[in-house]
Protein backbone atom coordinates (compact mmCIF):
# COMPACT_ATOMS: atom_id res chain seq x y z
CA UNK A 1 0.00 0.00 0.00
CA UNK A 2 1.17 3.54 -0.70
CA UNK A 3 1.20 5.70 2.39
CA UNK A 4 2.70 8.97 1.18
CA UNK A 5 0.74 11.96 -0.05
CA UNK A 6 3.35 12.49 -2.78
CA UNK A 7 2.27 9.17 -4.36
CA UNK A 8 -1.35 10.27 -4.68
CA UNK A 9 -1.84 12.01 -8.05
CA UNK A 10 -4.01 15.11 -7.49
CA UNK A 11 -6.85 15.55 -9.98
CA UNK A 12 -7.53 19.27 -9.39
CA UNK A 13 -6.27 22.48 -7.89
CA UNK A 14 -8.67 22.05 -4.98
CA UNK A 15 -7.39 18.57 -4.21
CA UNK A 16 -3.85 19.91 -3.94
CA UNK A 17 -5.07 22.36 -1.33
CA UNK A 18 -6.93 19.61 0.48
CA UNK A 19 -3.86 17.35 0.45
CA UNK A 20 -1.82 20.11 2.06
CA UNK A 21 -4.43 20.69 4.78
CA UNK A 22 -5.34 17.01 5.42
CA UNK A 23 -2.30 14.88 4.50
CA UNK A 24 -3.21 12.02 6.87
CA UNK A 25 -6.75 11.87 5.56
CA UNK A 26 -5.52 11.48 1.95
CA UNK A 27 -3.06 8.80 2.92
CA UNK A 28 -5.86 6.90 4.62
CA UNK A 29 -8.08 7.28 1.54
CA UNK A 30 -5.61 5.38 -0.59
CA UNK A 31 -5.02 2.85 2.16
CA UNK A 32 -8.74 2.07 2.05
CA UNK A 33 -8.83 1.58 -1.71
CA UNK A 34 -9.83 5.07 -2.92
CA UNK A 35 -7.77 6.39 -5.86
CA UNK A 36 -8.48 10.06 -5.16
CA UNK A 37 -10.94 12.42 -3.51
CA UNK A 38 -13.39 12.16 -6.39
CA UNK A 39 -13.53 8.37 -6.01
CA UNK A 40 -14.10 8.80 -2.31
CA UNK A 41 -17.06 11.16 -2.77
CA UNK A 42 -18.51 9.08 -5.59
CA UNK A 43 -18.56 6.05 -3.35
CA UNK A 44 -20.07 8.21 -0.64
CA UNK A 45 -23.04 9.03 -2.85
CA UNK A 46 -23.37 5.46 -4.14
CA UNK A 47 -22.96 3.55 -0.94
CA UNK A 48 -23.07 5.72 2.14
CA UNK A 49 -23.29 2.77 4.52
CA UNK A 50 -20.10 1.25 3.10
CA UNK A 51 -18.38 4.63 3.39
CA UNK A 52 -19.46 4.94 6.98
CA UNK A 53 -17.92 1.57 7.74
CA UNK A 54 -14.61 2.61 6.15
CA UNK A 55 -14.60 5.92 7.98
CA UNK A 56 -15.43 4.15 11.19
CA UNK A 57 -12.64 1.63 10.68
CA UNK A 58 -10.12 4.33 9.83
CA UNK A 59 -10.88 7.12 12.27
CA UNK A 60 -12.98 5.65 15.04
CA UNK A 61 -11.21 2.33 15.52
CA UNK A 62 -12.03 1.24 19.05
CA UNK A 63 -13.88 4.42 19.92
CA UNK A 64 -17.60 3.91 19.91
CA UNK A 65 -19.12 6.73 17.86
CA UNK A 66 -22.65 6.58 16.61
CA UNK A 67 -23.55 6.71 12.94
CA UNK A 68 -25.05 10.20 13.26
CA UNK A 69 -21.62 11.65 14.09
CA UNK A 70 -20.08 9.95 11.06
CA UNK A 71 -22.95 11.15 8.88
CA UNK A 72 -22.47 14.70 10.12
CA UNK A 73 -18.77 14.48 9.33
CA UNK A 74 -19.55 13.13 5.86
CA UNK A 75 -22.06 15.89 5.18
CA UNK A 76 -19.59 18.54 6.31
CA UNK A 77 -16.91 17.04 4.11
CA UNK A 78 -19.29 17.00 1.16
CA UNK A 79 -20.13 20.70 1.67
CA UNK A 80 -16.45 21.61 1.94
CA UNK A 81 -15.68 19.77 -1.27
CA UNK A 82 -18.53 21.46 -3.14
CA UNK A 83 -17.24 24.80 -1.92
CA UNK A 84 -13.76 23.92 -3.17
CA UNK A 85 -15.19 23.02 -6.57
CA UNK A 86 -17.00 26.36 -6.75
CA UNK A 87 -13.82 28.22 -5.85
CA UNK A 88 -11.90 26.25 -8.45
CA UNK A 89 -14.50 26.89 -11.16
CA UNK A 90 -14.45 30.62 -10.36
CA UNK A 91 -10.67 30.64 -10.61
CA UNK A 92 -10.81 28.89 -13.97
CA UNK A 93 -13.46 31.37 -15.15
CA UNK A 94 -11.34 34.34 -14.11
CA UNK A 95 -8.34 32.82 -15.84
CA UNK A 96 -10.41 32.35 -19.01
CA UNK A 97 -11.65 35.95 -18.88
CA UNK A 98 -8.09 37.18 -18.39
CA UNK A 99 -6.80 35.21 -21.39
CA UNK A 100 -9.77 36.32 -23.51
CA UNK A 101 -9.20 40.04 -22.93
CA UNK A 102 -5.40 39.95 -22.79
CA UNK A 103 -4.94 40.77 -26.53
CA UNK A 104 -7.38 43.68 -26.16
CA UNK A 105 -5.44 45.00 -23.17
CA UNK A 106 -2.15 44.74 -25.05
CA UNK A 107 -3.66 46.42 -28.12
CA UNK A 108 -5.07 49.28 -26.04
CA UNK A 109 -1.71 49.81 -24.38
CA UNK A 110 -0.03 50.00 -27.78
CA UNK A 111 -2.40 52.70 -29.03
CA UNK A 112 -2.07 54.68 -25.80
CA UNK A 113 1.69 54.40 -25.60
CA UNK A 114 2.40 55.10 -29.29
CA UNK A 115 1.93 58.91 -29.02
CA UNK A 116 4.38 58.86 -26.13
CA UNK A 117 6.84 56.98 -28.32
CA UNK A 118 6.50 59.69 -30.98
CA UNK A 119 7.42 62.35 -28.44
CA UNK A 120 10.26 60.19 -27.14
CA UNK A 121 11.63 59.86 -30.68
CA UNK A 122 11.42 63.65 -31.10
CA UNK A 123 13.31 64.15 -27.86
CA UNK A 124 15.86 61.55 -28.96
CA UNK A 125 16.32 63.38 -32.27
CA UNK A 126 16.73 66.69 -30.48
CA UNK A 127 19.27 65.17 -28.10
CA UNK A 128 21.18 63.65 -31.02
CA UNK A 129 21.28 67.01 -32.81
CA UNK A 130 22.35 68.73 -29.61
CA UNK A 131 25.28 66.35 -29.19
CA UNK A 132 26.43 66.55 -32.81
CA UNK A 133 26.10 70.33 -32.81
CA UNK A 134 28.47 70.69 -29.87
CA UNK A 135 30.65 67.83 -31.04
CA UNK A 136 31.19 69.66 -34.34
CA UNK A 137 32.38 72.68 -32.37
CA UNK A 138 34.86 70.60 -30.42
CA UNK A 139 36.09 68.68 -33.46
CA UNK A 140 37.40 71.45 -35.65
CA UNK A 141 38.76 68.89 -38.13
CA UNK A 142 35.19 68.05 -39.08
CA UNK A 143 33.94 71.61 -39.53
CA UNK A 144 34.67 71.51 -43.23
CA UNK A 145 32.38 68.49 -43.55
CA UNK A 146 29.49 70.40 -41.92
CA UNK A 147 28.54 67.79 -39.33
CA UNK A 148 25.53 69.83 -38.22
CA UNK A 149 23.90 69.68 -41.64
CA UNK A 150 24.78 65.99 -41.93
CA UNK A 151 23.06 65.38 -38.59
CA UNK A 152 19.95 67.23 -39.76
CA UNK A 153 19.87 65.10 -42.89
CA UNK A 154 20.15 61.92 -40.78
CA UNK A 155 17.11 63.00 -38.76
CA UNK A 156 15.18 63.79 -41.96
CA UNK A 157 16.06 60.41 -43.44
CA UNK A 158 14.80 58.78 -40.25
CA UNK A 159 11.60 60.85 -40.48
CA UNK A 160 11.00 59.85 -44.10
CA UNK A 161 11.66 56.19 -43.28
CA UNK A 162 9.23 56.38 -40.38
CA UNK A 163 6.54 57.76 -42.69
CA UNK A 164 7.12 55.00 -45.23
CA UNK A 165 6.95 52.23 -42.62
CA UNK A 166 4.07 53.49 -40.50
CA UNK A 167 1.88 55.08 -43.17
CA UNK A 168 3.22 54.22 -46.62
CA UNK A 169 3.47 57.99 -47.08
CA UNK A 170 3.31 59.34 -50.62
CA UNK A 171 3.86 62.89 -51.84
CA UNK A 172 2.00 63.90 -54.98
CA UNK A 173 2.79 67.25 -56.59
CA UNK A 174 6.35 67.78 -55.39
CA UNK A 175 6.99 69.55 -58.68
CA UNK A 176 4.71 72.37 -57.47
CA UNK A 177 7.37 73.33 -54.92
CA UNK A 178 9.61 75.86 -56.71
CA UNK A 179 13.26 74.93 -57.13
CA UNK A 180 14.24 78.47 -56.24
CA UNK A 181 12.63 81.65 -55.05
CA UNK A 182 10.01 82.23 -52.36
CA UNK A 183 6.96 80.10 -51.72
CA UNK A 184 4.40 79.90 -48.90
CA UNK A 185 3.04 76.40 -48.19
CA UNK A 186 -0.41 76.47 -46.53
CA UNK A 187 -1.70 73.18 -45.12
CA UNK A 188 -4.52 71.58 -43.15
CA UNK A 189 -3.56 70.83 -39.52
CA UNK A 190 -4.37 67.30 -38.32
CA UNK A 191 -4.58 66.27 -34.69
CA UNK A 192 -0.86 65.51 -34.68
CA UNK A 193 0.62 66.80 -37.96
CA UNK A 194 3.16 64.05 -38.59
CA UNK A 195 2.25 64.28 -42.27
CA UNK A 196 3.82 67.72 -42.49
CA UNK A 197 7.13 66.48 -41.12
CA UNK A 198 7.19 63.74 -43.74
CA UNK A 199 6.69 66.42 -46.41
CA UNK A 200 9.32 68.65 -44.83
CA UNK A 201 11.81 65.78 -44.98
CA UNK A 202 11.07 65.00 -48.64
CA UNK A 203 11.37 68.64 -49.73
CA UNK A 204 14.79 68.86 -48.09
CA UNK A 205 16.02 65.48 -49.33
CA UNK A 206 14.69 65.63 -52.91
CA UNK A 207 14.49 69.36 -53.66
CA UNK A 208 17.41 70.34 -51.44
CA UNK A 209 15.35 73.21 -50.06
CA UNK A 210 14.88 74.01 -46.41
CA UNK A 211 11.42 75.22 -45.40
CA UNK A 212 11.04 77.59 -42.51
CA UNK A 213 8.20 76.55 -40.21
CA UNK A 214 5.84 78.94 -38.45
CA UNK A 215 4.60 77.23 -35.28
CA UNK A 216 2.60 78.02 -32.16
CA UNK A 217 4.57 79.71 -29.40
CA UNK A 218 3.86 76.93 -26.90
CA UNK A 219 6.36 74.71 -28.78
CA UNK A 220 9.15 77.01 -27.69
CA UNK A 221 8.18 76.48 -24.06
CA UNK A 222 8.69 72.71 -24.24
CA UNK A 223 11.94 71.77 -22.49
CA UNK A 224 14.52 69.88 -24.52
CA UNK A 225 13.18 70.79 -27.98
CA UNK A 226 15.58 73.65 -28.65
CA UNK A 227 18.00 71.78 -30.92
CA UNK A 228 15.22 70.19 -32.95
CA UNK A 229 13.42 73.51 -33.46
CA UNK A 230 16.70 75.10 -34.49
CA UNK A 231 17.47 72.31 -36.95
CA UNK A 232 14.03 72.55 -38.58
CA UNK A 233 14.24 76.36 -38.52
CA UNK A 234 10.98 76.79 -36.63
CA UNK A 235 9.90 80.33 -35.81
CA UNK A 236 6.90 81.80 -33.93
CA UNK A 237 6.72 84.33 -36.74
CA UNK A 238 5.21 87.80 -36.94
CA UNK A 239 3.87 89.30 -40.16
CA UNK A 240 7.02 91.37 -40.50
CA UNK A 241 9.51 88.55 -39.84
CA UNK A 242 7.67 86.12 -42.12
CA UNK A 243 7.58 88.71 -44.89
CA UNK A 244 11.34 89.18 -44.59
CA UNK A 245 11.92 85.42 -44.74
CA UNK A 246 10.00 85.18 -48.01
CA UNK A 247 11.65 88.28 -49.46
CA UNK A 248 14.99 86.55 -48.94
CA UNK A 249 13.83 83.84 -51.36
CA UNK A 250 13.05 81.15 -48.80
CA UNK A 251 10.28 78.59 -48.57
CA UNK A 252 7.99 78.82 -45.57
CA UNK A 253 5.06 76.77 -44.24
CA UNK A 254 2.07 77.91 -42.17
CA UNK A 255 -1.08 76.19 -40.96
CA UNK A 256 -3.56 79.05 -40.42
CA UNK A 257 -5.87 76.77 -38.41
CA UNK A 258 -3.07 75.67 -36.11
CA UNK A 259 -3.91 74.13 -32.76
CA UNK A 260 -7.53 75.28 -32.94
CA UNK A 261 -8.06 73.38 -36.18
CA UNK A 262 -6.41 70.32 -34.64
CA UNK A 263 -8.77 70.45 -31.66
CA UNK A 264 -12.08 71.51 -33.19
CA UNK A 265 -12.05 69.92 -36.63
CA UNK A 266 -13.28 66.34 -36.98
CA UNK A 267 -13.57 63.46 -39.45
CA UNK A 268 -15.36 65.77 -41.89
CA UNK A 269 -12.11 67.75 -42.24
CA UNK A 270 -13.56 71.22 -41.80
CA UNK A 271 -11.09 74.04 -42.29
CA UNK A 272 -11.20 76.24 -39.19
CA UNK A 273 -9.35 79.50 -39.80
CA UNK A 274 -11.76 81.99 -38.31
CA UNK A 275 -10.71 85.53 -39.18
CA UNK A 276 -7.04 84.67 -39.57
CA UNK A 277 -5.58 86.10 -42.75
CA UNK A 278 -2.05 86.99 -41.60
CA UNK A 279 -0.55 84.48 -44.03
CA UNK A 280 -2.29 86.24 -46.92
CA UNK A 281 -0.88 89.60 -45.81
CA UNK A 282 2.58 88.02 -45.69
CA UNK A 283 2.25 86.53 -49.18
CA UNK A 284 1.01 89.80 -50.66
CA UNK A 285 3.71 91.85 -48.96
CA UNK A 286 6.47 89.47 -50.11
CA UNK A 287 4.94 88.96 -53.60
CA UNK A 288 5.22 85.20 -53.03
CA UNK A 289 3.03 82.43 -54.43
CA UNK A 290 0.86 80.38 -52.07
CA UNK A 291 1.05 76.59 -52.38
CA UNK A 292 -1.99 74.68 -50.97
CA UNK A 293 -1.43 71.29 -49.34
CA UNK A 294 -3.61 68.56 -47.87
CA UNK A 295 -2.86 65.04 -46.59
CA UNK A 296 -5.46 62.33 -47.06
CA UNK A 297 -6.45 60.53 -43.82
CA UNK A 298 -4.41 62.92 -41.69
CA UNK A 299 -7.02 62.81 -38.90
CA UNK A 300 -7.21 59.02 -38.84
CA UNK A 301 -3.65 58.35 -37.67
CA UNK A 302 -4.39 59.73 -34.20
CA UNK A 303 -7.58 60.21 -32.23
CA UNK A 304 -8.54 62.14 -29.13
CA UNK A 305 -10.31 60.28 -26.33
CA UNK A 306 -13.95 61.33 -26.93
CA UNK A 307 -14.83 61.63 -23.25
CA UNK A 308 -12.18 64.33 -22.78
CA UNK A 309 -12.97 66.55 -25.79
CA UNK A 310 -15.12 69.11 -23.94
CA UNK A 311 -12.67 69.25 -21.07
CA UNK A 312 -9.75 69.76 -23.48
CA UNK A 313 -11.63 72.56 -25.26
CA UNK A 314 -12.25 74.36 -21.95
CA UNK A 315 -8.60 74.05 -20.96
CA UNK A 316 -7.50 75.38 -24.35
CA UNK A 317 -9.87 78.36 -24.23
CA UNK A 318 -8.50 79.36 -20.82
CA UNK A 319 -4.80 78.57 -21.20
CA UNK A 320 -4.18 78.25 -24.96
CA UNK A 321 -2.31 75.03 -24.18
CA UNK A 322 -3.19 72.01 -26.38
CA UNK A 323 -3.34 69.42 -23.60
CA UNK A 324 -4.80 66.72 -25.84
CA UNK A 325 -5.14 63.12 -24.56
CA UNK A 326 -4.53 61.40 -27.88
CA UNK A 327 -4.09 57.77 -28.81
CA UNK A 328 -2.75 56.05 -31.94
CA UNK A 329 -0.62 55.62 -34.02
CA UNK A 330 -2.85 53.83 -36.54
CA UNK A 331 -1.12 52.49 -39.67
CA UNK A 332 -3.37 54.41 -42.04
CA UNK A 333 -2.40 55.40 -45.55
CA UNK A 334 -1.16 58.99 -45.72
CA UNK A 335 -1.03 60.59 -49.15
CA UNK A 336 -0.09 64.26 -49.39
CA UNK A 337 -1.31 66.41 -52.27
CA UNK A 338 0.45 69.65 -53.13
CA UNK A 339 -1.74 71.79 -55.34
CA UNK A 340 -0.76 74.22 -58.05
CA UNK A 341 0.67 77.49 -56.72
CA UNK A 342 -1.55 80.55 -56.49
CA UNK A 343 0.57 83.25 -58.14
CA UNK A 344 0.94 86.72 -56.71
CA UNK A 345 -1.70 89.16 -57.92
CA UNK A 346 -1.42 92.69 -56.65
CA UNK A 347 -5.11 93.31 -57.31
CA UNK A 348 -6.18 90.80 -54.65
CA UNK A 349 -6.87 91.85 -51.10
CA UNK A 350 -5.58 89.65 -48.24
CA UNK A 351 -9.15 88.57 -47.49
CA UNK A 352 -9.71 87.51 -51.11
CA UNK A 353 -6.42 85.62 -51.15
CA UNK A 354 -7.33 83.88 -47.90
CA UNK A 355 -10.69 82.79 -49.34
CA UNK A 356 -9.11 81.56 -52.57
CA UNK A 357 -6.51 79.54 -50.65
CA UNK A 358 -9.21 78.02 -48.46
CA UNK A 359 -11.21 77.02 -51.54
CA UNK A 360 -8.14 75.37 -53.09
CA UNK A 361 -7.53 73.27 -49.97
CA UNK A 362 -11.23 72.40 -49.71
CA UNK A 363 -11.06 71.28 -53.33
CA UNK A 364 -8.13 68.98 -52.49
CA UNK A 365 -10.16 67.57 -49.59
CA UNK A 366 -13.23 67.06 -51.76
CA UNK A 367 -11.29 65.25 -54.49
CA UNK A 368 -9.06 63.08 -52.35
CA UNK A 369 -10.61 62.52 -48.92
CA UNK A 370 -13.33 60.06 -47.94
CA UNK A 371 -15.94 61.96 -45.91
CA UNK A 372 -16.47 61.34 -43.14
CA UNK A 373 -13.08 59.81 -42.48
CA UNK A 374 -12.92 56.14 -41.58
CA UNK A 375 -10.03 54.65 -39.66
CA UNK A 376 -10.64 51.13 -40.99
CA UNK A 377 -10.98 52.28 -44.59
CA UNK A 378 -7.86 54.43 -44.18
CA UNK A 379 -5.92 51.35 -43.12
CA UNK A 380 -7.29 49.37 -46.06
CA UNK A 381 -6.19 52.20 -48.37
CA UNK A 382 -2.65 50.92 -47.95
CA UNK A 383 -3.65 47.90 -50.06
CA UNK A 384 -5.71 49.73 -52.68
CA UNK A 385 -4.87 51.49 -55.90
CA UNK A 386 -5.83 55.15 -55.63
CA UNK A 387 -8.54 56.35 -58.00
CA UNK A 388 -8.95 60.08 -58.00
CA UNK A 389 -12.47 61.45 -57.72
CA UNK A 390 -13.90 63.17 -60.77
CA UNK A 391 -15.77 66.46 -60.62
Amino acid sequence: MQNSTQDIPPFSFCERIAQFILPTFFANLQANGFTDLYDFLFNFYQNQSDLNEKLSAQYVDSINLNNSLINDFSQDLKCIYKLCLKIESNLFYLEWIFKLYLPLVYGSLIFIISPLLIFISLYASSFFLYLTKHWSKLKSDYEAHDVWQASIKCVLIFCESLGAILHGHELIGLENIPDEGPGLLIYYHGLLPVDYYYVHAKVKLYKNRQMKIVADRFLFKLPGFGSLLEALEVTPGSVESCTNILKEGNLMSISPGGVKEALYSDQNYQIIWGSRCGFAKVAQAARAPIIPMFTENSREAFRCFPYFEKFVHKIYEKTRLPLIPIYGIFPVKLRTYIGEPIPYDESRTPEELKQLTKERIEDLIKKNQRLPGSRLQAILDRFRVKRQKMD
